[in-house]
């Protein structure tokens, strides 16, 4: 995919002004979703009550664990290594950190302006950093699509780095949607981890989930001293195929933070990522 020249720039401020302006975006006001091609605005009345509660043990590894798809007990050998990758990510350094920001010709520093205004507009009613990261999952849940035409590329980052995604109409693929939560919260000073690994999914059952093949992206926050993980692709049933938007009306606000028993129950880790975005050097 080419990447868009710097003089593009301006068209991205458009979309993320779109959707910071056509409604009051906060865990506590309305949420946006994009259907049809259009903004639509839903009452947090209407959303399903999200979860907040914190939990005793944030690598709690006994009894089970209920997801929105019933209630099930977690592989040791997944709890033993989500548990590793969680405490030992690989560090990636703000150089290493840029292909993940724009693609080569691009202006790091501009994307940076634009996922951190878009991030405070999130973020405007959230008290703290619960809430922020809460909020910032629900809105990249709701608010962008899984891209199904990015077909053989979708794991490419030029599908999934920030400059594609807001320059692709908030349209990428799962590593897309974790890169782009990543950023949000890092853009608050929330500590944030990207995870890649195997699920339960594309056919394989939890059961199995221990030799799944590695197939998602999603990510895990450091809350008040404790692990939450958070699977923005999972809240979201938005989707783009054969050039056409659908979805929006399948939200499952489980999956914007929840415990580590309960991710384990359906995901893997196999890497894990802290990357700086160095939004600290920007004005």
């Amino acid at each position: 995919m080419k990447h868009p020249e710097s003089s593009l720039y301006p068209a991205f401020a458009a979309v993320a002004a779109l959707l910071l302006t056509a409604a009051a975006i906060s865990a506590s006001i309305i949420y946006v979703y994009r259907s049809d091609n259009k903004v639509k605005e839903i009452a947090v009345s209407e959303m399903p009550t999200p979860k907040t509660e914190l939990y005793i043990d944030s690598f709690e590894r006994s009894g089970s664990f209920t997801t929105p798809y019933g209630t099930f007990t977690p592989i040791e050998s997944v709890l033993d290594i989500n548990e590793y990758m969680t405490t030992n990510p690989v560090i990636l350094t703000e150089e290493e950190t840029l292909p993940y920001i724009c693609g080569e010709g691009g202006d790091p520093d501009e994307v940076r302006r634009i996922i951190r205004e878009l991030s405070d507009g999130i973020c405007s009613e959230a008290v703290n950093d619960s809430e922020k990261a809460e909020a910032i999952a629900m809105w990249v849940g709701m608010n962008v699509a899984y891209d199904f035409d990015a077909g053989e590329n979708s794991g490419d980052l030029s599908v999934t780095n920030l400059e594609a995604i807001i320059s692709n109409n908030f349209r990428t693929t799962c590593g897309g949607f974790a890169n782009l939560y990543s950023a949000l919260c890092s853009a608050q000073g929330i500590k944030v981890l990207n995870m890649k690994g195997g699920t339960s999914s594309d056919g394989y059952t939890r059961a199995e989930l221990e030799t799944a093949p590695a197939n998602h992206e999603w990510n895990g926050v450091k809350l008040d001293g404790k692990w939450y993980y958070s699977d923005s692709t999972w809240i979201s049933d938005l989707s783009f195929s054969d050039g056409a938007l659908s979805g929006g009306t399948e939200i499952k606000s489980f999956y914007a933070l929840f415990s580590f028993g309960e991710m384990s129950v359906e995901h893997r880790i196999d890497r894990c990522e802290y990357r700086d975005y160095g939004f600290e050097n920007i004005n």
